[in-house]
């Protein structure tokens, strides 16, 4: 059972209510036979052609690639040779006429362990043209990068006042102001997670009103150490740091049912980013219990925080 952890409940009781689910579909993913593809990034295009990023694994490791799909229909994606090793959970994002892609960078050894990881972002011109420009403090995830009138940044700290994990936040003037020790000393956002839950941004929208929406994750642990992760919003006004509260967008029985990597990863969805549509709707791509990838159809969450003054 989960505790009623950061309002965890009344959270998930509100989505159920009123869940804004369209339609899901499962992706397929041709060309990588033998291994999972999940934790994916948004669909994005280029030169012409549409774009997946996903995290590649065999179900009994977490030694992982990020490979690049092309769009060959809907729900259905097809292997490129661009390859980017040792890197977890992608996410792309377009800044200043370039693409900017990120994931989380590991450091196994030998024996398959991994000990060290962190968020490293590539920028370049094409997905085959990336260097990499910026790395987050070793162990820190989900950090995430949006250009609006500055470039506003979203670490995610553990440990001390961060505890398992919560959301900072700062800004910068350009890509090369943001530094590891940017990263480290942004301010956290207090009061989004309760102390028994932890979570992360996984995309920051830049919303017509000045606001930033976040798309995000929040987590808690059940007894014997099964994850609950949920998918979620927020927005947060970057001059004032005022903020609305967080809501659930998505939980894992929202999908059809499917894989799953482990046991304790059953009840898992990782969003990897939304795509705003015209008709109010948005489409959120998922990993899903560690093993999938699935898309979904949605209320466009972001809306009413367009409304805010």
């Amino acid at each position: 059972m989960i505790e009623n952890t950061c309002q965890l409940y009344d959270l998930l009781e509100k989505h159920r209510q009123n869940a804004g689910i369209i339609k899901t579909r499962k992706i397929a993913f041709s060309g990588v036979d033998g291994h999972d593809v999940y934790n994916i990034s948004s669909e994005f295009s280029w030169n012409g052609t549409v774009y997946i990023a996903g995290r590649v694994e065999q179900r009994h490791t977490e030694i992982s690639t990020v490979r690049f799909f092309e769009k060959t229909g809907d729900g259905a994606y097809k292997v490129t040779p661009l390859i980017i090793a040792n890197l977890q959970d992608p996410f792309v994002e377009k800044i200043d006429g370039q693409l900017l892609i990120g994931g989380t960078e590991i450091y196994p050894d030998g024996n398959g362990f991994i000990h060290f990881w962190h968020t490293v972002f590539y920028y370049g011109p094409s997905i085959d043209q990336l260097t990499k420009i910026i790395e987050a403090p070793i162990k820190m995830k989900d950090v995430r990068i949006a250009k609006g009138d500055r470039y506003y940044v979203m670490s995610r700290p553990q440990g001390g006042h961060a505890a398992w994990g919560k959301i900072g936040f700062t800004m910068a003037d350009a890509l090369t102001d943001i530094t590891s020790m940017l990263i480290e000393e942004a301010p956290l956002i207090e009061d989004l997670f309760g102390a028994k839950c932890w979570g992360g941004a996984n995309q920051i929208h830049c919303l017509r009103n000045g606001w930033l929406g976040v798309l995000g994750h929040v987590a808690v642990m059940s007894e014997g150490d099964v994850r609950h992760y949920y998918g979620m919003t927020f927005a947060i006004h970057p001059v004032t740091r005022a903020r609305t509260p967080m809501k659930i967008i998505c939980e894992r029985n929202d999908f059809a049912p499917g894989a799953s990597k482990r046991p304790d990863l059953i009840d898992v969805v990782f969003v990897g980013g939304l795509v705003r549509q015209p008709d109010n709707t948005a489409v959120l791509y998922t990993g899903l219990s560690d093993a999938e990838a699935h898309y979904a159809v949605i209320e466009d969450p972001f809306l009413e925080y367009e409304e805010l003054k």
